[in-house]
């Protein structure tokens, strides 16, 4: 029987292995509920623990941490347990983090009464986000490489595709579910109970990952191995030569690919000891001259590794190791798009006509009032009635104001003096202020007060809210806070009220929709594979990516805003597609190079910081030039393929002699 004639799930001895794919694929299923869940968790920390947003940015360094740390061990060990093994040992693991979130509870329980700190609890809570992201990666290395396997090689694709899109379904769940348990209320009170329910979510899935492991330990799962097309396990002569396998290793492009390599380990070591240094107020500046110092000595290191490396070492195989900077670029390209698709939705899109807010739209749309860049009409001037504190309103901003923004003020020498680093601290405390929550916030900390704003002139349209909100009617704090700052200093702030936009309810009620695309892509992407080489659809999609992302920098209105979801779409094939071709061929090497694959995705914890930075220098749109960067190197990655493979595609290996 040909391959052709095969099925998606039939091996070539004529095993059907479909309830083994399908136990396999309620692995992805799994690990996205619980990444969705801690993509609306730290929101939650800021809220009870009072921590900042970089404080609780520790969630996602603690996540990404477990990936990074325990994709080599899940790697070796699987090695030598076979999938089986390797699968049972992740959920394991991960059901030891899930029940861990009980005594982290009590922990968060005695800092409320003042027995431990609150920095106790929240390192209680991330020691479980590690543990559980620890489990996934034993599960990612493993799951990923063996839907490849399970059926007729030409499909590998299209198998990881399809288990991938049970990953699309639980990211549309994990952040509904986290949402239910992380941001609960008392009915009577209002009160948040969000820390004494934020466990259940996990015990849940602590418990159901310990049946998963029962039904893996008596189901069947074979452990397939994947052909070893470049002969890798050849024990014979190095220099004999296999019929139809080049044996010949291109070392410049090993080279190459191997410090592109080692300089992504370095900005990630990089990265780790930023946060570590911030968190302990340490001087970073000796972290670019140590990285400087560590790329040239792997420049140095690599010459004699290249000159030794055989064909036997998966290294030596372009199309892996360019597989992992691809892959590490690509989740960054996702987590940046992933992390601000809100921030964009609510500061970039066009103003929308009035019409459109009635029935439920109410709720999606409301008055723009986060402050911008333009709003500054004479910032030096504002600057320095908030240092000299001129005025009453001027004293109590500048109470308000973060140590980053003060320090930004005393540095500040009129219209000479650098700008930007003062209205970029300047926006965030502002919108903080305007933005203020009556029910978290000290009724002395409101903007609003009768004799702090005895001396200004109040707006007509500022005295209606007032009067409003003293009849107990239904207004915007947000939208009379803009108007108070606006008659507070007329020749230094702006704000055009009226114009409608998207609220961050709307938003993220639009990022599902984001998601949807995104499953849709899975889906049709999978069709897509069966039919088509895998490497030509990758390159398609990243260079249609590169596209989308620059009308969205373009700034073309509703243009832009489509182009933002038609990337969600775009995207969806990219991370199992850049797995498949990347282990294609390396027989049973490919359990240890599925390691290196998923300790790329630590790009998803360095590079939405460049993303950020160019938003806050310019604006979201802008932003959005950082993926696009990335998608040009998957696009790259798929077009060049076959050279880098020696492959026509995932068929099987070419007979030519050169890359």
């Amino acid at each position: 029987m040909s391959n052709n004639k095969q099925g998606l799930f039939t091996t070539a001895d004529g095993k059907n292995l479909v309830v083994t794919f399908a136990l396999v694929s309620s692995l992805f299923f799994l690990w996205a509920v619980c990444n969705g869940m801690i993509d609306v968790m730290d929101k939650h920390f800021q809220d009870e623990l009072n921590l900042s947003k970089s404080q609780s940015a520790w969630v996602q360094f603690a996540h990404y941490l477990g990936y990074f740390l325990m994709a080599m061990p899940a790697g070796w060990l699987a090695s030598r347990l076979g999938y089986k093994g390797g699968i049972i040992t992740g959920l394991l693991m991960v059901a030891v983090g899930g029940f861990w979130f009980l005594p982290a509870t009590h922990i968060n329980s005695l800092a409320k009464a003042g027995s431990v700190s609150a920095s106790v609890a929240f390192a209680g809570y991330l020691a479980g986000v590690c543990v559980i992201a620890a489990g996934l990666t034993f599960l990612e290395t493993i799951a990923n490489p063996y839907t490849t396997v399970l059926g007729p090689k030409q499909f590998a694709a299209t198998r990881i595709n399809l288990a991938q899109s049970f990953n699309g379904v639980g990211w549309i769940f994990g952040p509904i579910i986290g949402g239910m348990f992380f941001y609960t209320k008392d009915a009577a009170t209002g009160r948040s109970t969000g820390s004494e329910t934020l466990y259940i979510p996990y015990l849940i899935v602590a418990v159901v990952v310990c049946v998963l492991a029962a039904v893996f330990y008596f189901a069947y799962i074979p452990d397939v191995k994947m052909e070893d097309d470049y002969h890798l396990d050849d024990q014979g002569d190095a220099g004999a030569v296999s019929p139809g396998v080049d044996r010949e290793v291109n070392r410049p492009l090993v080279y190459l690919l191997l410090l592109l390599n080692a300089s992504v380990l370095i900005g990630v070591f990089a990265m780790i000891t930023s946060l570590i240094l911030s968190a302990f107020d340490g001087d970073q500046r000796i972290i670019g001259t140590l990285a400087g110092v560590a790329f040239m000595i792997a420049a140095v290191a690599l010459v004699p590794v290249t000159k030794k490396a055989s064909h036997r070492s998966m290294w030596t195989h372009p199309h892996f190791s360019s597989a992992t900077v691809t892959q590490f670029f690509y989740v960054a390209a996702q987590a940046g798009i992933f992390s601000f698709f809100i921030n964009y939705m609510t500061a970039e899109v066009p103003p929308i006509p009035a019409a459109w807010r009635s029935g439920r739209a109410m709720e999606w749309i409301e008055v723009q009032t986060t402050l911008t860049a333009n709003d500054f009409k004479d910032l030096p001037a504002l600057a320095d009635k908030l240092n000299r504190k001129a005025d009453p309103v001027s004293t109590f901003l500048n109470s308000e104001l973060s140590a980053n923004t003060v320090a930004a003020l005393a540095g500040n020498r009129g219209p000479s003096s650098d700008l930007k680093p003062l209205r970029l601290a300047l926006l965030q405390d502002l919108n903080r202020i305007v933005k203020q929550d009556p029910t978290r916030v000290d009724e002395k900390r409101l903007l609003y007060d009768t004799q702090r704003f005895s001396r200004v002139t109040l707006g007509t349209t500022t005295q209606q809210l007032l009067t409003d909100r003293a009849q107990k009617k239904e207004t915007s704090l947000a939208q009379l806070n803009r108007h108070l700052l606006r008659d507070a200093y007329p020749t230094e702030l702006g704000f055009n009220d009226g114009i409608l936009s998207i609220s961050d309810k709307g938003a993220a009620f639009l990022a599902s929709v984001g998601f949807f695309c995104f499953l849709v892509g899975r889906f049709t992407g999978a069709l897509l594979l069966k039919k088509y080489s895998a490497h030509k659809i990758l390159g398609l999609y990243g260079a249609l990516n590169v596209v989308a992302c620059f009308v969205v920098f373009a700034k073309l209105g509703w243009i832009s805003v489509a182009a933002v979801f038609l990337s969600y779409f775009f995207m969806s094939i990219m991370f199992p597609t850049i797995f498949a071709l990347g282990i294609f061929g390396l027989g049973d090497r490919a359990k240890k190079a599925s390691a290196y694959i998923v300790m790329a995705i630590m790009g998803g914890a360095i590079l939405p910081k460049l993303m950020g930075h160019v938003a806050d220098q310019y604006d979201m749109s802008r932003g959005f030039i950082v993926p696009l960067f990335c998608f040009a190197v998957v696009a790259l990655y798929g077009f060049f393929w076959p050279r880098l493979a020696q492959a026509k595609s995932l068929h099987g290996v070419a007979a030519s002699r050169s890359h």
